[in-house]
């Protein structure tokens, strides 16, 4: 096979390359939790899952206080995702990862115990 054949071959579906990652996470407002991604989706994406990745783990770490008592500003199910809404394994362990994981109820409240990552 001819290297240009190869390379069509992986261009057209064995590698798709995103482009571009989000921060999505779940925030708690005064009136329940609400779905946010950053930057938000009129914005241009990240173009480096080590920078989103970085950037969500600062996220986690600033607003952990927050998050220990529901107060609102706090983030929970940090995680990354790809140009189309898909998780992102984490650079560093090839897992999907999710920082300060918490269940939320279809009412859009924070339901059950933390779970630290």
């Amino acid at each position: 096979m001819k290297i240009a054949d190869g390379l069509k071959l992986i261009e057209d579906g064995w590698i798709r390359k995103p482009k571009g990652f989000r921060v999505k996470f779940h925030m708690q407002t005064e009136a329940g939790v609400e779905a946010g991604l950053s930057p938000p989706p009129e914005a241009a994406p990240l173009s480096s899952d080590v920078t989103a990745w970085r950037y969500a783990w600062k996220l986690w770490q600033a607003t952990r206080v927050a998050a220990e008592t529901g107060a609102p500003g706090a983030l929970y199910n940090i995680t990354v995702v790809d140009d189309q809404d898909h998780p992102f394994r984490f650079y560093g362990t090839g897992e999907c990862e999710t920082y300060n994981p918490k269940r939320i109820d279809n009412g859009g409240n924070a339901a059950g115990e933390d779970n630290e990552t």
